[in-house]
């Protein structure tokens, strides 16, 4: 498995963060300004909307009232009587003659503008031109019989939607109203055909370099869903092109707002929708724009944004790879530094020039370098130190032991020896009896005694036979009776399920510990008390001696406390000394054990 350093996880950490941070911070900037574009899209639409609106409703507003104006005039009047006195039609019919031409300037020129047509139409269905494109116009398209009813049934003029009833024939839109003498008799309707190029000149826009650009349009819809202004992309639309979408829906329902749909064309637009307010035309108005137009700066944005994220991401990367091998190569230093100490090697020493906490690192470093340096020497002087002790403990068993051989044993098998000549003496000299013999067996006896004696003080056979129990009450009744001492023992608990080492340690330092008292307290009574329980072992060892000023005395130079002390800490226990002059002295010692 690849090992992966503190640099490698510094940099893929920092490049993880920088990453993240970059996408959160790149995704937000990018949809907030895509909905800031879209937004400001949006109400640029609702601006040209409300705008081509009131253009619209003003327009047919001032045709009204131009209508209005016009139909009120004398000249009118006049020229529908003369008309009326002319003979009836069965059918509605043109009529030219001389003596009607009508040359008021100001109505030639206030219907020049946005009218192609202006008729008079009296009560004998003759109809009067007043203003034409052609010369020789005749209108079959207009329903005059339907204009005639609406007209004289409305005291104000009457809009009429476009209509086209047929192919050949271009739609139109007519305003007309009824001519009326001063009895309000209606003596004929005067009817304006307005030219749809007057709308599509509000409505329309064709230039790329406005607003809209090259996608951008405006248009109007009736109720049958057919266009009733011209589409920028399709030609002939007028009453040909169907707009059935949820904008146009909407705003029939009678609701204004923005959309996004697919328009017309199946092309998804950004739409904003409202209703005309206009008497007699149920249209709406939609101002739209192709979503990719409204979006080409949106992704401009993104792809810049794109690009600075990666220009940061590499920049990022350039800078954590610099911290990061500046951060670690102290650290690597330290770790090369470790290996030596491993190795033995504590001459190591490293230098820096960091004050943070690298460097206070490196200086703790260097302290432990120092403190290992001299404990291992110090260490080193234990081990030499050990190393004697052991030896001169060695040398003093053996001196011991042959004292003891010496001393005793050697003495009872001279005196076995001697006994045993003075017997072969008496045997050729006649004179051996039964009580040379009884006092060489007594001899023998004593003989086998300390042999005992000296091979119990090296292993008893009671601790390894009987236990530590009997081992130590042995110990303790042995004392009693050979010095002139009461030592009392007390155990408490079960010791059966300690190893033979733990049972050899313990009975050593009750030995060592009694040895002490024998030697040095002084004492009359002691006593030996034991604890066992399912985690440790409590041993308290009491005399009523002389005892000691511990501040005073010093106990490292005490070999018997050392011994002590020495197998406690082998054993992982505690130990504790507690003496007061001619009070006695008290040893505590507690060993850990396992749950057995």
């Amino acid at each position: 498995m690849r090992k992966f350093s503190i640099s490698d996880k510094l940099i893929l950490a920092s490049l993880l963060l920088s990453t993240i941070t970059i996408i959160i911070v790149a995704s937000y900037s990018f949809y907030n300004t895509r909905n800031a574009i879209l937004d400001r899209t949006f109400s640029q639409l609702n601006s040209v909307r409300a705008v081509k609106t009131n253009l619209l409703e003003n327009f047919f507003r001032n045709r009204l009232d131009e209508v209005q104006l016009i139909k009120s005039s004398s000249d009118i009047s006049n020229i529908v009587n003369i008309i009326n006195h002319l003979p009836k039609n069965q059918h509605y019919k043109n009529i030219v003659d001389s003596s009607l031409q009508f040359n008021n300037p100001f109505i030639s020129e206030i219907s020049s503008n946005h009218y192609k047509n202006v008729v008079i139409v009296g009560r004998n269905k003759n109809i009067y031109q007043l203003k034409s494109q052609n010369l020789n116009w005749v209108d079959t398209s207009l329903d005059f019989d339907s204009l005639w009813s609406s007209s004289v049934s409305n005291n104000f003029a009457v809009i009429t939607d476009l209509t086209k009833p047929d192919s050949l024939t271009e739609p139109n839109i007519t305003i007309s109203s009824k001519i009326s003498d001063s009895l309000n008799n209606t003596l004929g309707i005067i009817i304006f055909e307005l030219s749809h190029s007057s709308i599509d000149s509000i409505m329309l826009e064709n230039d790329p370099a406005s607003w809209f650009g090259t996608s951008g349009e405006s248009y109007l819809v009736g109720r049958d869903l057919l266009m009733r202004s011209s589409s920028r992309f399709q030609s002939n639309s007028i009453l040909s092109t169907v707009v059935k979408t949820d904008a146009v829906d909407m705003a029939f329902k009678g609701n204004s707002g923005t959309l996004l749909i697919d328009d017309y064309r199946g092309v998804s637009v950004l739409s904003s929708f409202g209703k005309i307010n206009v008497t007699n035309l149920d249209w709406v108005i939609l101002a739209e724009m192709d979503f990719e137009e409204a979006t080409i700066r949106i992704y401009k944005i993104r792809n810049e944004i794109v690009f600075i994220s990666i220009f940061i991401f590499f920049l990022v990367l350039l800078v954590v790879f610099i911290l990061s091998r500046r951060i670690t190569y102290p650290i690597q230093r330290l770790n090369h530094a470790a290996r030596e100490i491993g190795k033995g090697n504590f001459d190591v020493k490293i230098k820096h020039h960091l004050n943070d906490e690298i460097g206070d690192l490196t200086d703790t470093f260097n302290n432990m370098i120092q403190k290992l340096k001299d404990q291992s020497e110090e260490l080193e002087i234990e081990r030499v130190k050990s190393l004697n002790s052991l030896f001169d403990g060695q040398e003093t068993e053996r001196q011991r032991l042959s004292r003891e051989l010496h001393d005793s044993l050697g003495q009872l098998l001279i005196a076995l020896k001697l006994k045993y000549e003075n017997c072969l003496n008496k045997i050729q000299s006649n004179k051996l009896n039964d009580s040379s013999f009884y006092d060489l067996g007594l001899l023998f006896d004593r003989t086998i005694d300390e042999t005992r004696r000296i091979s119990n003080n090296l292993m008893p056979a009671a601790l390894s036979e009987f236990g530590l129990t009997t081992a130590v009450r042995n110990i303790c009744n042995e004392i009693s009776e050979t010095a002139q001492i009461n030592v009392i023992y007390i155990a408490k608990g079960n010791a059966k399920y300690l190893s033979l080492k733990e049972k050899m340690y313990i009975f050593r330092i009750t030995q060592e510990a009694l040895t002490n008292i024998l030697k040095h307290s002084y004492a009359k009574n002691a006593s030996i008390e034991f604890v066992f329980k399912d985690n440790e072992i409590e041993l308290k060892i009491i005399d009523d001696g002389i005892g000691f000023d511990k501040s005073r005395i010093d106990l490292t130079n005490s070999n018997g406390l050392n011994n002590i002390k020495d197998r406690v800490s082998l054993l992982s226990g505690t130990f504790s000394i507690d003496s007061t002059i001619s009070k006695g002295t008290m040893i505590s010692i507690n060993i850990p054990l396992e749950n057995k």
